[in-house]
């Protein structure tokens, strides 16, 4: 995912349009304490208290649904290989020979896709056979929590790392697990752990640009979009550069850097397995992480899904505010919303 709703690029400042470089300057100056006092406004009021619905009073299911589809895949197991091609599952020989294959949707299976030990590549084939397709005919569910609630929720159940592969997206880039592992302070095996890691390294290593914020509402609402100015605050914002200290990141940077961390790691190798969300809310402008698993439950499918927002985290302590807001990593809250979730 190159590009978010947020990611707005044009022409240069100067005197495009009739606008000369000192009135948009001034506008910018001019507009900091207003677009700061926004956003104070919008922090301590949150959505649903004045007007608006935030993710715990909205219908999150359709949304959620909309735009999930599983993506192509390939886990190696010892010397097998389970891949998932779009249209069909199978298990290889390291050499690429195929020794077993389903179509998706595979219905006639579904009686005995557990059969089999729970490691074998072949019974892993059946389960996740079954599970793509009650994906593909729409019988699942999904189950929205805090944070907390979502890794207990998860730490007894029957997760199904498999089909966290099929709909982990393979637009967003994986870094490797030393760079994760180097910008948390934790091994990025363990999920529940590194949300708590990337927060902090976040907090070390990088600052919310509100430069480019301010930029951005003046591009927006003053500026009518005919000068862009978001481009002119910009710097490397991806692991490898943030890994070494201090750089601005804006709202959606944060979301993409947390979802690779996550996905750094195959899911059949994580201690819980768990695939992101690009959650965008297009009314006020930002963007924020979801993350989700898979669990099969008395012949049911279940996705439970949290809400993280690494931008308010390291906002909330650049500006001492974390007595007043709380972390701000936990995002399944009355300040967060949700026009549209990508995966």
């Amino acid at each position: 995912m190159a590009r978010s709703d947020d990611d707005e690029s044009g022409g240069s400042p100067g005197t495009t349009h009739g606008w000369s470089r000192r009135r948009v300057l001034g506008l910018i100056g001019g507009s900091v304490f207003g677009a700061g006092a926004a956003r104070v406004v919008y922090e301590l009021l949150g959505f649903g208290t004045v007007t608006g619905t935030n993710l715990t009073e909205q219908e999150l299911g359709p949304i959620a649904r909309r735009h999930l589809e599983p993506s192509p895949f390939a886990l190696t197991f010892s010397d097998r290989r389970l891949v998932f091609d779009g249209t069909s599952v199978g298990v290889e020989t390291g050499t690429g020979d195929r020794i077993a294959g389903r179509p998706v949707p595979d219905t006639t299976r579904e009686a005995t896709a557990s059969v089999g030990a729970p490691t074998d590549p072949e019974a892993r084939l059946g389960r996740l056979a079954t599970d793509l397709g009650a994906i593909e005919a729409g019988r699942y569910t999904f189950e929205f929590t805090t944070n907390d609630v979502f890794f207990d929720r998860l730490r007894d159940a029957q997760t199904r790392p498999v089909t966290v592969a099929a709909l982990r997206s393979d637009r967003f880039r994986r870094p490797s697990r030393e760079t994760v592992r180097r910008f948390a302070g934790v091994a990025p095996r363990d999920p529940a752990a590194l949300v708590a890691g990337l927060a902090e390294g976040f907090r070390r290593r990088t600052h919310f640009d509100t430069p480019r914020y301010v930029a951005g509402n003046v591009q927006d609402h003053l500026l009518g979009d005919a000068v862009s100015l978001r481009q002119h605050v910009r710097g490397g914002t991806e692991f490898e550069g943030i890994v070494e200290g201090s750089t601005g990141l804006y709202c959606y940077e944060y979301t993409l850097r947390s979802i690779e961390a996550f996905h750094a790691v195959a899911p059949h190798q994580q201690v819980t397995p768990v695939f992101g969300a690009y959650v965008s809310d297009r009314r006020h402008n930002h963007a924020f992480t979801g993350l989700a698993s898979v669990v099969r439950e008395n012949g049911s499918l279940r996705i439970p899904m949290t809400f993280l927002d690494y931008s308010h985290s390291t906002m909330y302590d650049t500006y001492h505010l974390r007595g007043v807001f709380g972390d701000g990593v936990d995002a399944y809250d009355e300040r967060h919303r949700a026009s549209r979730i990508s995966y």
